[in-house]
């Protein structure tokens, strides 16, 4: 079973980035990991669900759903403690360095 990378929409108010983008997706899935994407997660950033789907992404619906069945989850900022509620137990959060 490959470990399942899970990708937010990030709810900091005005946050337009996205953790990764498809390209980045399907060399991730390449890699062995599989890749769930929240609905709606990179429409900011000119991503849409298609095309998340077409680098071979599951495009997941709620915040609950993706982040109960993620192994790690990436983020542009740093999570907030509703996100951080939602983790699994033994899940791991990889996310950018704020300045």
């Amino acid at each position: 079973m490959s470990l399942r990378i899970g990708i937010p929409r990030e709810v900091f108010p005005g946050e337009k980035r996205v953790a990764t983008v498809p390209d980045v997706v399907a060399k991730l899935i390449k890699l062995g990991f599989s890749v769930g994407v929240e609905s709606g997660a990179g429409d900011a950033a000119n991503f849409a669900d298609d095309t998340y789907r077409a680098a071979g992404a599951e495009v997941v619906q709620g915040a609950a759903a993706l982040w109960a069945g993620s192994d790690i989850v990436f983020k542009v900022r740093p999570p907030s403690a509703d996100e951080v509620a939602l983790m699994r137990e033994g899940g791991m959060l990889i996310g950018f360095v704020w300045p």
